[in-house]
């Protein structure tokens, strides 16, 4: 028998202050919590869509971004809300650093920003309307 695999179970990020990764995905994008956190634990379980998001203490954190072929910083995770442009908005209007708000042929809208830690994440605005992409061509 061939295994196959059905589906994401896990992601875990390397967190250096886990208080401030559980704000940051808990409380700033308003993803809840899997399993009840205990202050003094070392990593926190988020829910995402029956995924889990453990956010994990560590003395060292890596970086988990990556160049592409063409030069461009790639991130590892991405993440899809509604209304993206109100987001988008709505985090730059609390002072958070982000990239700039870009339609994709195809891709809908997207944008980065970087968690407490660099790590470099993607929110997207989920697939275009036949509307948005006609706009767009």
């Amino acid at each position: 028998m061939a295994v196959k695999v059905k589906n994401y179970a896990v992601i875990q990020l390397p967190v250096k202050d886990i208080e401030a990764s559980i704000r940051w995905y808990g409380e700033l994008l308003g993803i809840p919590f899997t399993f009840e956190y205990q202050p003094g634990d070392q990593e926190a379980w988020l829910n995402v869509a029956g995924i889990g998001l453990g956010l994990i203490q560590c003395p060292e954190v890596p970086s988990l971004d990556f160049t592409n072929s063409a030069g461009q910083l790639q991130p590892i995770i991405s993440l899809q809300v509604d209304s993206i442009q109100d987001v988008y908005r709505e985090l730059r209007d609390q002072g958070i650093e982000t990239g700039e708000l870009v339609y994709k042929q195809g891709g809908g809208y997207s944008f980065t920003l970087r968690d407490p830690d660099g790590h470099l994440s993607n929110l997207w605005g989920g697939w275009p309307s036949a509307e948005e992409d006609k706009a767009y061509s």
